[in-house]
């Protein structure tokens, strides 16, 4: 019981104190000025009053193929046997962070679940998440982690999308070290503006 008022009593003195001699420190500040707001620059093909970053957003099918160096372990601890080329067959979903300047690389992040050796009449599941840039051209680049069924891999990609009118058309190459080999893939898609 003492030393809940003894520490009431400390908190009091202290609130009171602060009250005190803030003013003491304040008297003379001048008020923080306020910024104004952001006003992105318009780069000088961009026509005054067009949208800076048209929302772009290229989630979509993807259909690829794969080729393992030296076999796959997912299969392997199932007990199977498939060839090193496989098909790939998944969605990506993606999420865009503007920067307020069309001219400007836009920071992505991807999620991409792919499905592969399906005609091999097997299953395959893997699950990549990756963080990169892509340029206003359309080529892009990421790095991030990858989840199959033989446990977590770093996979890097790179690729370009090219406009054909309202529809994105994504060309993809990634490669993911693995246990012992590596993944190799090529995937493309598509998905309207």
């Amino acid at each position: 019981m003492r030393s809940i008022r003894q520490i009431t009593t400390a908190a009091a003195i202290a609130t009171i104190a602060a009250l005190t001699i803030a003013p003491l420190f304040t008297a003379g500040a001048q008020p923080t000025p306020t910024r104004p707001p952001f006003a992105p620059r318009l780069p000088r093909d961009v026509p005054t009053g067009s949208p800076l970053v048209v929302r772009d957003d290229r989630s979509g099918p993807r259909v690829g193929i794969a080729y393992l160096t030296n076999g796959s372990v997912t299969a392997e601890l199932a007990d199977r046997r498939i060839a090193p080329m496989m098909t790939l067959f998944g969605w990506q979903v993606e999420r865009q962070f503007p920067t307020g300047n069309a001219s400007a690389p836009i920071p992505v992040t991807e999620l991409v679940v792919l499905v592969g050796a399906m005609e091999q009449g097997s299953f395959l599941p893997s699950v990549s998440w990756l963080v990169g840039m892509r340029q206003p051209n359309g080529w892009e680049a990421g790095i991030g982690p990858a989840v199959t069924g033989a446990g977590v891999q770093l996979v890097a990609a790179a690729g370009v999308t090219r406009s054909l009118g309202s529809v994105n058309v994504p060309i993809n190459f990634a490669v993911a070290p693995g246990r012992r080999g590596a993944s190799l893939s090529i995937t493309t898609g598509f998905n309207t503006r």
